[in-house]
Formats: C-alpha cells, structure tokens, sequence
C-alpha cells in the first residue's frame, strides 16, 4: 500500500522565464505540492470530442481540426502560463465551478487544465489522498499556494480575459481565495444528470457502471456524504453530483471520475439528534445489504424514488441489486485499506503540506474533518453472513 509520502512531492515551479508585473510578494514560495504523480492524456482523435459544456468551445474546436492540429494533452505540472489561448468557466453542478484553461506553444499541440478554488479545500485534498489509497477514479491534481507561480497564473489569466467583463470578474473573485487545485480535464466526459441513463446502463457494460456507482458511494458513506438527514429535501443534486460519465472506461476499467472529493462536516456528538439520526441510517443499510444482498434496501429505494421524483431520472430496479454489490465491495476495501492511525496521520501530514496559512484556513479544515463510519459504525454492527453467501457475494461480484 502506498504511503502518504508517494503522494506527497514537491514540484519546482517552471518560471526562469517570467515577465511579472508585480514580485512584491515572492517569499520563497517557489514549490507547489503535487498530491500524487500525475499522468498525461492524450487524445488520438479530434473528432471524438462531443459539443458539450465540458468540452472545447465549438469554433475553438473547429479550429482545431481545420488547421489538423491532433494532441490535446492535460499536463498538470510542466505549465507556461504565458500560452493561454482560451478561457471557459464549467459548472458541474452542486456549487463546482471550474475553469477550463487552453494552452499552446507551438500551435500544434494543446494543454487543457482545470484551475479549482472552494471553502473546502483541504477536506478535498484529504480526501484526494484517500481516494488514491482505495484506487479510486480520481483525477491528477495539484495543490497551488499564492507563490511564484500564481503570480505568474493570475496575472496571464487576468490579461487574457480583460475584455471579457463577466470572465475577469469571476477569475478576480476567485484568486480573492488562498489555496487552489491544477486539475487533469478528460474530455468526452458528461454530467450524470445529462446521460441518456437508459442507453449508458444498458447491458452487461450497465451492470458493471452501477457496481462502480456502488463503490462510490461507498466512499460517499465514508465521508458523510450519504444517508443525509436532508434526503427528502429540495436538493436535486445530493446523489452522483460529484462525478463525470465516459462511454469508454479508463486505463483502470474506470467508466467515471470524480471531480469533488469533499467531506462533510458532522457533528460528532452522540447526544446530537442528527449525528444519531445519521449513524442509524449507515447501520440499516449496512444490515439491509450484507444480510439480504439481492434485496434492495431502503436507502437505495429512496435514492431511486428522489432521482426520478427531482430529476426525472428512472433507474431501474433491478439496479439495486449491482449498486449494493458495488457498495459492498467499497466498504471491503475501505476496511482492509483504511484505519484509524493511518486516517490521523494522514491528517497530520496534509495539515502541514501548506507553506504559508493565513487565518489558520486551512488547518481549520482539516481539524474538521470527522469520519465516524469505522469506528462508530462498524465498531457497533456485526454483520451475520454465512461463509458461502459471503463467498458468492463479494468473490463473484
């Protein structure tokens, strides 16, 4: 298994060469932290990429192909600020705006990088870590502190949007923040609220894309981020928010990605409504899933009725059956992966990947975080299964 310190790299920031209008504030900040080696992708063929708010912009992608330009790359690390070519700010839903940055040296050849800022920062970088440990789909990121290179970034960006009044000033609230992610793009992706659902989960292929969402939510159980007491709410976008759909899976099988990796705080007393209110729910579904696999628990049922009730999202039933086998498989791996003194270390070394915390910002995010699922869920549960339904369960799964 891999530790935190493979995760954990200082990358020299790239900059002999720039032209800074202001280097007032340059305090040997000249190191990002890269949360884990990244990778590059390339696209073979241009004429993949679908019209979509995820993808380049339709004359920007015209472009392209007319003048026969092939290799868009999404390199987080090697960056010259000074090619920026284009600018697209991209919601994905629930609160998560991006920006959405083209750069090109030569005309031939295409960086696309996401730039990312929110509240959440550092529960998200925890969690990036996490997820890394767990092999799950997350995308090659960076952490950014206002150093060198920012200075470099803010001021390119800034000029490169100056006459576009709604652009510069989105880009100007969001350098107003302290700490930002360099994120990998993968194009062709789509928002799960925009799949054709019936099509994308037809088939075997179907089968396995729900055992992946089970695994997910898995992790989303981990973070506080399911069975919420809000379930019933007004809020559409509670499940599956914080992912992006491929037709074609990943190097790994992978057929999603996940975009926001955040942990929700919770209140951790057990004299507190909402804490207990939470917990039970985890166990319920917990018992309804080990005990009665084939039988679609509660949870799940609502998780289906709200898709279809907010969103007009229909799910089979019969998908209930491989979103819990995939649930089931997660919380094996989160159990033989993950402890408690490796969740504590893990937090103490994130807290000090940061050079400079103004405000103590960032280590009051991580002195937050409160996962309780491991020892106040399974330390309280014991799931009776007999060995050979164990062994069909989670071996042929």
């Amino acid at each position: 298994m891999k530790t935190f310190s493979d995760f954990k790299k200082k990358i020299k920031n790239n900059n002999n060469n720039n032209k800074k209008k202001n280097n007032k504030n340059n305090n040997n900040n000249n190191n990002s932290n890269n949360i884990y080696t990244p990778s590059i992708s390339i696209i073979d063929n241009i004429d993949t990429l679908v019209s979509s708010s995820q993808n380049l912009k339709p004359n920007f992608k015209k472009n392209l192909i007319e003048n026969n330009q092939e290799f868009i790359t999404s390199n987080i690390l090697e960056i010259d600020w000074n090619t920026i070519i284009d600018i697209e700010i991209i919601d994905f839903g629930n609160s998560v705006v991006c920006l959405l940055v083209t750069l090109s040296s030569d005309n031939l050849h295409f960086n696309q990088i996401l730039i990312k800022s929110t509240p959440t920062i550092a529960q998200e970088c925890y969690a990036s870590v996490l997820q890394n440990i767990l092999k799950l789909p997350i995308l090659d990121l960076r952490l950014l502190e206002k150093n060198n290179e920012f200075l470099e970034m803010s001021s390119n960006l800034l000029d490169f949007s100056k006459d576009d009044q709604l652009l510069n000033d989105f880009i100007k609230s969001e350098f107003e923040k302290t700490f930002f992610l360099i994120m990998e793009f993968r194009q062709n992706g789509k928002k799960f609220n925009d799949l054709n659902h019936k099509e994308y989960f037809s088939g075997y292929k179907g089968q396995e894309k729900f055992k992946q969402l089970g695994k997910i939510i898995a992790f989303d159980i981990f973070c506080n981020n399911f069975c919420k007491t809000n379930i019933a709410g007004d809020d559409s976008s509670i499940y599956f928010s914080n992912i992006i759909c491929y037709e074609t899976p990943n190097k790994n099988g992978w057929y999603f990605s996940l975009i926001n990796s955040n942990i929700s705080c919770l209140n951790n007393s057990l004299f507190t409504i909402g804490y207990r209110y939470h917990l039970n729910s985890l166990k319920l579904l917990l018992f309804s899933i080990f005990q009665n696999p084939s039988t679609e628990s509660f949870q799940i049922r609502m998780m289906r009725e709200h898709l279809l009730k907010k969103l007009n999202i229909k799910l089979p039933k019969s998908s209930a059956v491989y979103i819990q086998k995939g649930i089931a498989k997660g919380i094996k791996s989160i159990v033989n992966y993950i402890n408690y003194p490796l969740l504590e270390n893990t937090k103490d070394k994130v807290k000090n990947i940061v050079s400079c915390d103004n405000y103590n910002i960032w280590k009051k995010g991580i002195d937050s975080i409160h996962c309780p699922f491991l020892l106040d869920v399974l330390n309280e549960i014991e799931i009776e299964i007999s060995n050979r339904r164990e062994k069909v369960y989670f071996v042929k799964i």
